[in-house]
């Protein structure tokens, strides 16, 4: 009996002792957090990569001409460089002289043996990666990048944008969250990764985000965000959300909008709800990471009860701005978050990038509309005027005109040469000698059923207006096809567009308002999502 007892004395004393080694781990492993977080922001306090790119802006033409040509010398005995004759394109002129413009179909075949695994194709040996570009449809194209460029991206764009965030949102740096999926890393048949998105996490970002969340890589990507959103929830003093993208920002609210109460009840409960299908060893690491919070809870379900009107600052209070980019289409994203979900609450899209390489940083986070001055140091930028049908001499970034709106064509370090982007964009103004940009729209996205090449954006806005005269309706999503690529199921024989419309405050629409004010266009045909509410 005596025995015994001193084994229990003896394991108690242990598993005592093994508490107390794991609470201090943990306070330790808490104060290191603290302690690499502050280490950030006071680098962040500097505005070192501010003040460069600032310095690079007052000289953008002499910065360009010199990328121009280091990337020409680089790669001129690339299989490519040997085609197109780099060695004798010694300065701008000879280089837009002798090079043409430039496609993706111009280096598919060179993209693809690269992939599988040839060397000195478009750059010296074999690319870092491959990139995946936004494709509207079959198979995405890609493109090499260099190990060099998730570093440049993070020194000329990151790095730019947390500074110009620390220096007009005091303190929103402080307790920050990002809503995303883990990436998903591909390879080729000859172990080249292909990857979504050119910018890599890097430590220093890592040391600035608060929430802990365990490994959640192998979940359903609405598992993946429900628990980036509870433990997002639990965090009443967070100061800035941050997403890759405003409308996938936008769908983090759509799910909290249909999860709200599980959300709730889990931070309640201190566990997750039965209904997750979450791997057991996930679920384990999660729940031991919740700690119940009634409290908290409750004024959760107070605000939540209440509407999702400005939501995202009623739960957390002190928020101080939100961070996403903005892309081809976003104006319907946009709006949203910020005259409902976000309202109340700076949106702030920071970076203007394309796979095929990082363009502009928007120095401006408390403008309505975002702007961005294009990076000298990043690409050698050249612009195809609007103005006109016929493709006249591209002009640089010391030559073009403010009001003015311009194709985008980019030479890269990593083999890309007078790409046109497919990118319009206006020009604003300058900042130094570097241009302002707005973008405007993708020339991919106009419609043209007789020649007349609407952008998505004139569409939307005209749109707009339209469900505007229809009382208590809210637009919550769209789509335009033109007629002819619905063949049989178009509602005509003469050329049209079929526009569908997902609305809330109204149910049915007569005949009269489906056409009211919306016949700006040939011939549009409107259909409503039967599910509006």
């Amino acid at each position: 009996m005596v025995h015994f007892l001193i084994i229990t004395l003896v394991l108690g004393a242990c598993a005592t002792s093994l508490l107390v080694i794991l609470w201090r781990a943990e306070r330790v492993k808490r104060w290191m957090a603290g302690l690499k977080r502050q280490w950030c922001l006071k680098a962040l306090s500097n505005n070192n990569h501010r003040k460069n790119l600032e310095h690079d802006t007052k000289n953008a033409q002499s910065i360009q001409e010199c990328l121009l040509l280091e990337a020409l010398r680089k790669h001129q005995d690339t299989e490519y460089g040997l085609k197109n004759n780099f060695k004798i394109l010694t300065d701008v002129s000879s280089f837009q002289r002798l090079h043409p413009l430039t496609q993706y179909c111009d280096y598919k075949d060179y993209v693809r043996r690269t992939s599988q695994g040839e060397e000195n194709i478009m750059m010296h040996g074999r690319p870092f990666a491959l990139v995946a570009t936004a494709g509207t449809s079959g198979n995405p194209s890609m493109v090499p990048i260099s190990a060099q460029r998730p570093n440049d991206s993070f020194q000329q764009g990151t790095a730019v944008y947390l500074e110009i965030i620390h220096s007009n949102f005091p303190g929103a740096l402080e307790k920050m969250t990002k809503f995303t999926f883990p990436p998903n890393f591909r390879h080729t048949e000859a172990g080249i990764p292909i990857i979504n998105f050119p910018f890599a996490f890097s430590n220093f970002l890592n040391n600035l985000y608060s929430s802990t969340i365990p490994d959640i890589s192998p979940m359903s990507h609405h598992e993946i965000l429900y628990i980036q959103l509870l433990f997002a929830l639990k965090e009443k003093g967070l100061s800035m959300l941050e997403a890759n993208f405003s409308w996938f920002l936008r769908y983090v609210f759509s799910v909290l909008e249909d999860s709200w109460e599980s959300l709730v009840a889990d931070i309640q409960k201190g566990r997750l709800s039965s209904e997750l299908k979450i791997p057991l060893d996930i679920r384990k690491q999660t729940e031991d990471l919740l700690v119940p919070d009634a409290v908290r809870a409750s004024e959760l379900r107070a605000q939540f009860q209440e509407g999702f009107c400005g939501i995202a600052k009623r739960v957390w209070p002190n928020l101080q701005v939100i961070v996403a980019v903005e892309t081809g289409g976003s104006d319907l994203d946009r709006q949203t978050l910020k005259d409902t979900l976000c309202k109340g609450t700076p949106l702030y899209s920071p970076i203007y990038c394309a796979a095929e390489g990082l363009c502009g940083v928007n120095l401006w986070p408390l403008e309505d509309v975002p702007q961005y001055v294009l990076i000298p140091r990043s690409a050698f930028f050249e612009f195809i005027p609007m103005d006109t049908n016929e493709l006249k001499q591209t002009l640089s970034v010391r030559d073009v005109t403010a009001g003015k709106a311009y194709e985008l064509v980019i030479t890269n370090r990593d083999g890309l040469y007078r790409y046109q982007l497919g990118d319009v964009v206006q020009v604003t103004g300058f900042h130094n000698q570097s241009p302002i940009v707005e973008f405007v729209y993708r020339k991919s996205q106009t419609l043209s059923v007789r020649g007349e090449r609407i952008s998505e954006r004139h569409f939307y806005r005209t749109l707009m207006r339209t469900v505007n005269l229809w009382p208590g309706a809210s637009l919550l999503n769209y789509c335009c096809a033109e007629s002819g690529i619905l063949g049989s199921l178009s509602g005509g024989s003469d050329p049209h567009y079929e526009v569908f419309i997902a609305l809330k405050g109204v149910r049915d629409l007569s005949e009269d308002q489906r056409y009211k004010d919306v016949v700006r266009f040939p011939a549009v045909r409107i259909l409503t999502d039967p599910k509006g509410k």
